[in-house]
């Protein structure tokens, strides 16, 4: 199954990547190894979740623009006037 340009391997594989490196920071700063990996296990979606948002945003970016072309594209079109339900 594939999203986008990413597959489902890829996700799981940053997802132990993150795990791994949040791991590895709690035991750098001096936890155990067993809530160091209850930490890590618990902490690596929320991590991996602003990731996503933080790239999506840069994508709304590009889609923003689009979508202000289409703005100013539908704003130059001629209204019709003479029809009798737009008028109030």
């Amino acid at each position: 199954m594939m999203h986008g340009k990413h597959g489902v391997k890829n996700h799981i594989v940053a997802m132990i990547g993150i795990g791994g490196a949040i791991f590895v920071g709690l035991l750098l700063t001096g936890r155990s190894a067993s809530e160091s990996l209850y930490l890590a296990a618990v902490l690596s979606c929320p991590v991996m979740m602003i990731g996503m948002m933080v790239m999506m945003r840069g994508s709304d970016h590009h889609s923003a623009a689009n979508s202000d072309q289409d703005a100013s594209f539908a704003a130059a079109e001629p209204t019709d006037d003479s029809d009798p339900r737009r008028h109030h």
